[in-house]
């Protein structure tokens, strides 16, 4: 019969596990030509909207010579940028153009994709895609790996262990591939498959148990 502590040691565990599976449940795709600015996750337990600077793009059909695999996007369109003419969220010396995605309720979070992030052909310099995590932190910051100008889509992936958001807010810092303005485009997110509140209640239900076993025990 478990006791005490091999009853905690298996809830812990289990939580470490329900971490540990959420790697590439779920990828909010924005490089399908169908994928909008709004959303639903969780058969719509919760929802997402995207804004930006300016107007939202993701008319640019996919121009690598090869599609990434292994990440749950379809590849379709080069992803989300900003403005009427532009498939990319742009950084000059003048402005900074931005996304912004945010949940209905807080979610997990476990991976962040772009394109069109490149290295100059003489790799002197490089883009750098950013997401900021609910105002601020954590900060991830993606380099560039494709040289410009060579064919390759300029993807780059992060993956990580879930973090809980409400809000992503999506940049391009001012460092460059010296082939025209600092750019990039946002192409997916990566969404853990427990929602933050099915989470919680199943930690408040494991230390309820574990409660009511310490008061057995005592009594």
């Amino acid at each position: 019969m478990f006791g005490f502590k091999g009853i905690s040691g298996a809830i812990t565990g289990a939580l470490m596990a329900l971490g540990a599976s959420s790697a590439s449940a779920y990828v909010i795709d924005f490089t399908s030509a169908s994928t909008g600015t709004t959303g639903s996750l969780f058969q719509g337990a919760v929802t997402w909207t995207m804004t930006a600077s300016d107007v939202l793009n993701n008319s640019q059909a996919f121009d690598g010579n090869s599609a990434p695999s292994g990440t749950g996007l379809s590849f379709q369109t080069d992803g989300y940028g900003v403005g009427a003419r532009d498939d990319e969220i742009t950084t000059t010396s003048r402005r900074q153009e931005w996304i912004r995605v945010s949940f209905s309720s807080a979610v997990l979070i476990d991976a962040i994709y772009f394109l069109d992030l490149f290295v100059s052909p003489d790799q002197s310099s490089l883009e750098v895609g950013q997401a900021s995590i609910n105002g601020g932190f954590p900060i991830i910051s993606l380099y560039a790996t494709d040289i410009a100008g060579s064919g390759a889509p300029g993807f780059v992936g992060a993956t990580f262990a879930p973090i809980a958001v409400t809000e992503i807010f999506f940049t391009v810092l001012s460092s460059n591939d010296n082939y025209g303005f600092a750019d990039g485009a946002l192409a997916g997110i990566g969404i853990a498959p427990v929602p933050v509140p099915a989470a919680g209640l199943m930690l408040l239900g494991a230390l309820g148990g574990l409660a009511a076993l310490r008061r057995r025990k005592t009594a």
